[in-house]
């Protein structure tokens, strides 16, 4: 079973998705193969660009981010930019860490994708209910992943789509019989992660039936 994602990532000038803009993008675009408890995943392309928000950054998202004025002021608006991004990302499921929040504000920008969006932090606190904190770099800290903290757009996009393939092998260490209990109560439910789930029984059901378990 394989399948392709884009994982996606904002900086913005700041929290607000009403007041605030987007001054970078990262995106990028990768297939997953599920075959029993193993996952392979291949990175297909990549895209990134600076975004001019018309107005100056604040200081602590300079210093946060090392994106300057100068740069943001030769970059292009987002209307200029809508078009290649809505190509790049397709019709592919979108993820990211915290992503109703990224998608809050591209739909403010009038980008409003109505893809499958799949949240790495929901994911992670079903299949790590005990983790001390959800943040991008602990939950690296506790799956061995590093450098997940960069706060540039494309780097993060990088590590959300690290972050969402070690979570689908955590996924795919569950008993068989939990993940046809997950998907049993999911079914009929409009809930984004359902198809994730159903992704891993599916490579764990055909590994069963090889009597590779």
């Amino acid at each position: 079973m394989s399948r392709i994602y884009v994982a996606l990532d904002l900086e913005t000038t700041g929290l607000d998705t009403q007041r605030d803009a987007i001054i970078e993008i990262g995106a990028v675009r990768f297939r997953t193969t599920h075959d029993g408890a193993s996952i392979r995943s291949e990175e297909m392309d990549r895209w990134q660009t600076l975004v001019n928000p018309g107005q100056l950054l604040p200081i602590q998202i300079q210093q946060l981010t090392g994106i300057s004025d100068r740069e943001l002021a030769r970059a292009p608006r987002f209307s200029q930019i809508i078009n290649d991004l809505a190509r790049f990302v397709g019709h592919h499921p979108i993820v990211g860490h915290n992503i109703n929040f990224d998608l809050s504000f591209l739909r403010n920008h009038d980008a409003p994708f109505s893809n499958p969006a799949i949240d790495t932090f929901e994911l992670a606190s079903v299949l790590l209910p005990h983790a001390a904190r959800y943040s991008l770099a602990k939950l690296g800290e506790t799956l061995g992943i590093s450098n997940l903290a960069p706060h540039r757009a494309l780097d993060d996009a990088l590590a959300t789509r690290d972050l969402f393939i070690a979570l689908l092998e955590v996924a795919s260490q569950l008993p068989l019989s939990a993940l046809q209990e997950i998907n049993r109560l999911s079914k009929g439910v409009n809930w984004s992660l359902g198809e994730v789930f159903r992704d891993v029984e599916r490579g764990l059901s055909r590994t069963a039936f090889r009597g590779g378990i």
